[in-house]
């Protein structure tokens, strides 16, 4: 036997990996021992073998199946190191921007969570800045408030955003503006998404725009279909060119039973 082969153990011990798990690899075949001893039946690996294990290593941590890793195993145990690289890279990537999107979602919340709590605080009309925002929206036909449909086109927009890459956010809830090519008011449905830094939405956004300052007050109910139903009066009061916005609630005393939206005017 060569000198410069490692042992199972050895191996186990220099990369961190058990020694069920390297005995596995080999059974899906795709890291064979170099040299298996006939009496003892001990595997030895090469050094350059650990290399090959630190990509299985890092493909199986990335959720990459063991199966479809012995598809770039050739019969005479040959890894295509390149296009496992490859493939591993594009998980990467995938995850990465996953875990982005993660972060940017925690965020929202965190801090929306912290405005709330601190306007909950706050003599109603509370001046409240809500700086840059952009939404995903959908039309609401309808003069008066249906809980059914408003869930089922929140759903819908929630769908929508991931389906073009965009990220939900902390927003949600209804806005009474006006089309900026008619100037017809109409209420619409909204959800707050943005796409990762450096990226660009693919589908048109609604714009509210940084440094604008809105009045705003708490209603509170025992259903969201009350709530959203004194919003509605508020719209049919004259606002001018005035937005009026109308945002489920979600702050530290989130109570079952209850539901509260903010209402901002500006």
């Amino acid at each position: 036997m060569r000198n410069d082969l490692l042992s199972i153990g050895e191996v186990a011990n220099l990369k961190g990996v058990s020694v069920k798990a390297l005995r596995y690899y080999e059974r899906v075949g795709v890291l064979r021992p170099a040299y298996v001893n006939p009496e003892t039946g001990y595997r030895y690996y090469t050094m350059r073998q650990m290399g090959e294990l630190d990509v299985i290593v890092s493909c199986v941590q990335l959720g990459v199946p063991l199966r479809e890793l012995s598809g770039y195993v050739s019969d005479q145990g040959v890894m295509d190191v390149s296009a496992l690289l490859d493939r591993a890279r594009d998980l990467a990537a995938k995850k990465l921007r996953e875990t982005e999107a993660i972060l940017m979602t925690l965020d929202e919340y965190r801090e929306g969570s912290a405005a709330q709590n601190a306007c909950r605080l706050l003599p109603a009309p509370y001046g409240r800045i809500l700086g840059a925002r952009t939404f995903l929206s959908s039309p609401w036909s309808e003069d008066g408030f249906d809980a059914r449909r408003y869930a089922k086109a929140a759903t819908g927009l929630y769908v929508r955003a991931r389906e073009v890459g965009l990220v939900p956010l902390f927003l949600q809830g209804m806005m009474w503006r006006a089309d900026g090519q008619t100037g017809e008011r109409s209420w619409q449905v909204v959800l707050e998404a943005r796409p990762l830094p450096g990226e660009a939405s693919r589908v048109p956004l609604v714009e509210l725009p940084d440094g604008r300052v809105y009045a705003g007050h708490r209603i509170e109910g025992e259903t969201l279909e009350q709530c959203f139903r004194a919003a509605f009066d508020e719209a049919r009061k004259p606002v001018g060119d005035e937005v009026l916005l109308a945002f489920e609630v979600w702050d530290a005393e989130l109570r079952f039973g209850r539901t509260t939206l903010e209402v901002l005017r500006g």
